[in-house]
């Protein structure tokens, strides 16, 4: 028998394992407890630190699943799993900080390659790296041989947008949460009744990085706060599910938090497939390497044009329902093929437990 301990993402107590807990919005929290279920059937029983430590019980390893400071423990081996980029979670590209774990599981290309000529890679030559990709989760209400609302029929969103208000922790040309606000602002001028915004912490400006960010940020509150005008006017509120409004909503305006980065594909374009919603996606490079390109619009199309937004609403709001209907297939097909198997909670629990127990 094996005893892991998990550190991060939670409230402690195996809440991270709780289906009822309020933090598993959109069953976001179902990876770990499948994660759970397949390591009792290999007798490794997981449980949060602390109540390890409650129980009086010595953990033979631990995962932490968010970058926080190591615990050290006499015997006990130590992983991380390194969900986020660094531009988002700075010390995530720190090698003092990686070199103390005993393994690393990732989906960075660059890390996992053994040839790289990163920095970062060739410091961590020494430390284990184990490939994983994010979980995605399916929606209580998606049918994996079904579309949900097939065509533009009960679509009344044209092109949605989920997401945080959120900003890059370093300066970076590959971060992409600025490239959102100018999506965002394009349509609130251009196109204002084809566009709506969910997500948390819109009702105030962008967020900026920096000290001179925060002065711009704090500033641009001013004015908004005295004319009790509305920062961001396409904010609707936070998503009631991320599948309630993408199978509402005809598009999707799909980035990743950063681009240009191998192997970095979030939930964000599964959750629109689910619900039958056409991703816009700008994020990885290889993207069509894991998903066919008949599934979502290449942002990168448009990119060159003098106007890419225009030329994006143009593309989109000129589209028939018959070309829609043939991402909508394409995206059935793909999340019923092999090619989605490595992005379920499944193939994510195997990819995490091969190792410990080996």
């Amino acid at each position: 028998m094996l005893v892991g301990g998990i550190v991060g993402w939670g409230e402690g107590h195996d809440d991270i394992f709780d289906p009822n807990s309020l933090r598993n919005r959109d069953n976001c929290l179902e990876p770990f407890r499948v994660l759970r279920a397949q390591a009792l059937a290999r007798d490794i029983h997981l449980h949060t630190l602390d109540t390890l430590s409650n129980r009086g019980i010595s953990p033979n390893f631990n995962l932490y699943i968010e970058s926080l400071p190591l615990i050290p423990i006499e015997g006990c081996k130590n992983y991380l799993v390194r969900f986020e980029t660094e531009l988002t979670v700075r010390i995530n590209g720190d090698s003092s900080y990686l070199k103390q774990f005993d393994g690393v599981f990732t989906w960075d290309f660059e890390l996992l390659d053994l040839n790289s000529k990163s920095a970062l890679s060739q410091e961590l030559r020494e430390v284990p790296k184990f490939p994983i990709t994010y979980p995605n989760v399916s929606p209580a209400d998606f049918r994996l041989n079904a579309i949900v609302n097939p065509g533009f029929a009960n679509r009344d969103i044209f092109c949605a947008l989920i997401g945080s208000n959120r900003h890059a922790n370093v300066a970076d040309s590959r971060e992409l949460y600025s490239e959102r606000v100018k999506a965002i602002r394009w349509f609130e001028s251009h196109a204002p009744g084809d566009f709506s915004l969910f997500g948390n912490g819109w009702h105030v400006p962008q967020k900026r990085l920096g000290a001179i960010g925060k002065l711009q940020y704090r500033l641009e509150k001013i004015i908004p706060f005295v004319t009790r005008r509305s920062v961001f006017p396409s904010y609707q509120g936070p998503a009631s599910t991320k599948f309630e409004v993408y199978s509402r909503s005809k598009f999707s305006i799909c980035f990743e938090n950063a681009k240009d980065i191998r192997g970095y594909i979030t939930e964000k374009i599964f959750d629109c497939l689910f619900a039958g919603c056409v991703p816009i996606y700008l994020g990885d490079s290889a993207i069509e390497e894991f998903v066919p390109k008949a599934c979502f619009i290449d942002f990168r199309e448009f990119q060159n044009k003098s106007d890419p937004y225009g030329e994006l609403y143009s593309y989109i709001k000129n589209m028939n329902e018959a070309t829609f209907l043939g991402y909508q297939h394409a995206g059935r097909d793909f999340l019923n093929s092999p090619r989605f198997a490595p992005f379920t909670s499944e193939a994510f629990a195997e990819s995490i437990l091969r190792p410990i127990e080996s």
